[in-house]
């Protein structure tokens, strides 16, 4: 099966909802871990960005078949974890991502849409 990922991105924490936003973050990281034991991911990695000038402050990147990613992002779980992050922190985001050797089929595709374009 083919590989996917799916990026969730956070900005600044909201004002006042700074202790609130330590326990989102811990309980997001269980549901992590309890994706991976269960196998509906292969792997997870969270990243803190140092300061930078974006809005994007940090992100979580899952990793797994892009089938089992795809069945994630629409179940009830999934979706209230990511409201209860909407809730403490800005400019959060949830975007499917291409890594390893599926990068090579959106090139391939790019080379397919700049051919139609171009003839």
């Amino acid at each position: 099966m083919a590989k996917g990922a799916l990026l969730v991105g956070w900005g600044e924490i909201i004002p006042g909802r700074e202790k609130a936003a330590a326990a989102t973050l811990n309980a997001a990281m269980h549901y992590c871990i309890r994706l991976q034991r269960e196998g509906k991911i292969e792997s997870f990695e969270a990243i803190a960005l140092e300061p930078h000038g974006s809005d994007l402050n940090g992100f979580v990147m899952l990793r797994g078949e892009k089938e089992s990613i795809a069945r994630l992002r629409v179940e009830d779980e999934f979706t209230s974890i990511i409201v209860g992050v909407q809730l403490v922190h800005r400019h959060v985001r949830v975007v499917g991502a291409y890594v390893g050797a599926e990068m090579q089929s959106l090139f391939a595709m790019w080379d397919e849409q700049e051919v139609k374009l171009l003839s």
